[in-house]
C-alpha cells in the first residue's frame, strides 16, 4: 500500500473529512487531497503535521507495511529521533532530506569544475581559484541549509607526502569577481607552500551547488605553485588549457625579418621543459636549416633540473657557427616535445625568419662568415 492510500484509510477510519484533517493539521483540503491521490510526496514537516492532525506518532502514520523494507530498523531509529526534535530543527532536517533527493534528482547534469587558476596575489602569497558551473558559495539557507559552510568542508591539500596542509576557503568576492563570485571558492593555503614541490588538493563529490547539483565524482588537482600538473577525473575542455605542452612566446616569430645573424633564439613554454625525466629527450627536439634544406648545427641550451624560476620553461637555440646574411632559415620544434607533467607539445611547431646585414650588436658581418 502507498501512503497516499493509507492516509486516506487512517482518515476514514477515524471519520476525518478532508476539510476536518485540513482544520487539524494545518495543511491545506486540496494538498491533501494531492497526496491521498498521489500527485504529492509528503515531506517529514509535512508528515509531521499529519501525524499531529491524526492524533498519532509518525511511525504509527507511516505503518509498519512502509517499513518493512530490509533497512526498517535504520528507518524506525531515524524517525525515533526525528520524533524528539523540536518543531525549528525539523524544519532543517526537512529542507536538507529535501536537498539530498533534489540533488539525487538533478544527477543527469551534475555541478561540474569549469576553471581553475593559480593566483600569486602577492610576493609570498599563493591561492588556487575554484570556477564551478553554478553558485556554491552563496547559497541561500531556505534552499540547503548551511550549504555553503558545508562546501567550505570539502576541500583538503596534501603535500606530495601526503601531510595535509592548512587551508582557508573563502567564498569568492563579488565585488573583485562580480556574477562570477557565487561560483567561485578561494583556497588558500595557510602556510607557505614550497616552490617546485607537488600538491595534490582533493574536492569532494558532495560538493553542492544552489540548484541542488553536486559535483557528483571525487576531484583531485595535481599542482605546483607555477602549474597545473595532472586534473583527476579527466575532462577534456577543462584540462587542455592547463595540461597541453605549448609554446608561449619566442624572442623571434614566424616572418620576421632583419633577424641579426648572431642571435639566439630564446623559446618559452607553458611548462617545465627541462625537469631530469625530460630534459635528454627533449634536448634532441630541436633542428634548423636553411630554405636550401642545408642543415644548421645548433646548441641547446636549458637551465638546471633544479631551477624553481621560470627558467626552467625556457629553452635557448644558438647556431654553433652563425648564421648567413640575408637567408631564409626554419626552426622546427618536434611535437614529442615534452613537459614534466609528460604532456606533449602534440603538434610540431616552425618558425621561419630571415636575417639581416648585421648582427646582434649592428656590426656588419662578411657574407658568410660564421660567428664564434
Amino acid at each position: 500500500m502507498n501512503f497516499g492510500n493509507r492516509l486516506k484509510q487512517i482518515r476514514e477510519r477515524q471519520m476525518l473529512s478532508t476539510s476536518k484533517l485540513s482544520k487539524q493539521s494545518g495543511l491545506s483540503q486540496s494538498f491533501i487531497w494531492r497526496i491521498e491521490s498521489g500527485e504529492k510526496q509528503p515531506t517529514l514537516e509535512t508528515l509531521r503535521k499529519l501525524s499531529l492532525g491524526l492524533g498519532m506518532s509518525l511511525g504509527e502514520l507511516l505503518g509498519e507495511e512502509l517499513l518493512s523494507e530490509p533497512e526498517s530498523p535504520k528507518i524506525n531509529r531515524i524517525v525515533g529521533n526525528i520524533r524528539k526534535l523540536p518543531v525549528e530543527q525539523v524544519d532543517a532536517l526537512d529542507l536538507f532530506i529535501s536537498s539530498l533527493s533534489q540533488g539525487h534528482a538533478a544527477g543527469e547534469n551534475p555541478l561540474t569544475l569549469q576553471a581553475i587558476n593559480l593566483n600569486h596575489p602577492d610576493k609570498d602569497g599563493f591561492e588556487i581559484e575554484l570556477v564551478f558551473s553554478a553558485n556554491v558559495s552563496a547559497i541561500m539557507d531556505h534552499r540547503i541549509p548551511d550549504g555553503t559552510k558545508r562546501n567550505m568542508t570539502g576541500f583538503h591539500l596534501f603535500d606530495d607526502g601526503m601531510k595535509e596542509v592548512p587551508i582557508d576557503v573563502i567564498p569568492g568576492n563579488k565585488k573583485m569577481l562580480g556574477q562570477r563570485a557565487e561560483r567561485t571558492f578561494i583556497v588558500r593555503p595557510q602556510i607557505r607552500l614550497t616552490d617546485g614541490r607537488a600538491y595534490k588538493l582533493n574536492i569532494s563529490k558532495l560538493l553542492q551547488a544552489n540548484n541542488y547539483k553536486y559535483l557528483k565524482e571525487n576531484h583531485t588537482i595535481t599542482f605546483s605553485t607555477y602549474e597545473i600538473i595532472d586534473i583527476t577525473p579527466f575532462n577534456k575542455k577543462l584540462c587542455s588549457p592547463y595540461l597541453s605542452l605549448t609554446l608561449d612566446g619566442s624572442n623571434i616569430s614566424s616572418g620576421d625579418e632583419n633577424v641579426p645573424v648572431n642571435t639566439d633564439i630564446r623559446l618559452t613554454f607553458s611548462s617545465n621543459v627541462v625537469a631530469n625525466a625530460v630534459r635528454n629527450h627533449n634536448l634532441q627536439c630541436f633542428s634548423m636549416e636553411s630554405s636550401k634544406k642545408q642543415p644548421v648545427e645548433i646548441d641547446v641550451t636549458m637551465a638546471e633540473p633544479n631551477d624553481n624560476s621560470e627558467k626552467k620553461k625556457e629553452i635557448i637555440i644558438h647556431p654553433r657557427h652563425g648564421l648567413h646574411r640575408n637567408t631564409v632559415y626554419i626552426l622546427t620544434i618536434s611535437e614529442n616535445l615534452q613537459g614534466a607533467n609528460q604532456k606533449l607539445l602534440g603538434t610540431d611547431k616552425v618558425i621561419t625568419f630571415t636575417t639581416g646585414n648585421a648582427n646582434i650588436t649592428g656590426t656588419d658581418e662578411q657574407d658568410g662568415s660564421s660567428i664564434a
